[in-house]
């Protein structure tokens, strides 16, 4: 029984050393597994905004932000001066960043502080300040257009006797630089006039058959200047209707 027993035990241990080997080289070959490291991106740059209203700094009032800069950022804004107000920019082109703004009431944007545009490339934010436009400006320094919009005069030639074929003449004195247009009940609607010298707008109207003569008596003119309305009848300029949208 026992020299059986040995050459048994004998035979385990040869069958044993390669595993151990194997166990002991194992930290060896970990010393050669590939390294890899996270490639950096480099920071964009932002080289210009602008800034347009449709109606200045009031309530209601929308703003359009354009920013230029290195394309692909993965977020952008701008931030106008201490009014808390930020405006999220999507790329709508290669470099070109756009964003709006409707201004509520109760906000309050002063033309005197800087603009700030924040954007994200890589790592860290990359931040530039931009003063806001002269005209803008302006606005801050007490200037630009604070004025109530006017209707002085709104006449209609001829006025009588009107007959199918028979050329109008509308003529408008008021605000300058407005959008004005003449409304005609059952007639014409926005008929528009055209400025030919700061606060004179023209415009004409061929009757046809099918107009009633009688309603261009109800003539009204529409004048719209910022975010200002004013309404007038003809022949007499005297203003009925004001509100600001």
């Amino acid at each position: 029984m026992k020299p059986t027993l040995r050459k048994n035990v004998a035979a385990a241990l040869l069958l044993l050393a390669p595993l151990g080997a194997a166990i002991v080289a194992q930290p060896a070959a970990a010393q050669y597994a590939p390294q890899y490291r996270v490639a950096q991106v480099a920071p964009g740059r932002i080289t210009n905004m602008s800034l347009n209203s449709d109606a200045g700094l009031s309530p209601g009032a929308t703003l359009r932000v354009q920013v230029y800069g290195t394309p692909d950022a993965r977020w952008a804004n701008a931030t106008l001066g201490a009014s808390g107000i930020r405006i999220a920019l999507r790329e709508r082109a290669p470099g070109e960043y756009v964003g709006t703004h409707v201004i509520r009431r109760g906000e309050r944007i002063d033309p005197r502080q800087a603009m700030t545009v924040r954007a994200g490339w890589g790592e860290g934010p990359v931040a530039v300040a931009f003063d806001f436009p002269p005209s803008f400006q302006s606005l801050g320094m007490g200037a630009g257009p604070a004025t109530t919009a006017t209707v002085s005069a709104f006449t209609m030639s001829p006025s009588d006797d009107l007959e199918p074929g028979q050329v109008l003449r509308f003529r408008v004195e008021g605000t300058p630089r407005a959008r004005v247009a003449v409304n005609v009940p059952e007639v014409v609607r926005n008929l528009p006039l055209r400025e030919v010298r700061p606060g004179v707008y023209v415009g004409r109207y061929t009757l046809r058959r099918r107009d009633d003569p009688g309603a261009f008596r109800d003539a009204e003119v529409i004048l719209r200047s910022g975010n200002q309305r004013i309404a007038a009848h003809v022949n007499t300029g005297q203003r009925y209707g004001f509100y600001s949208r």
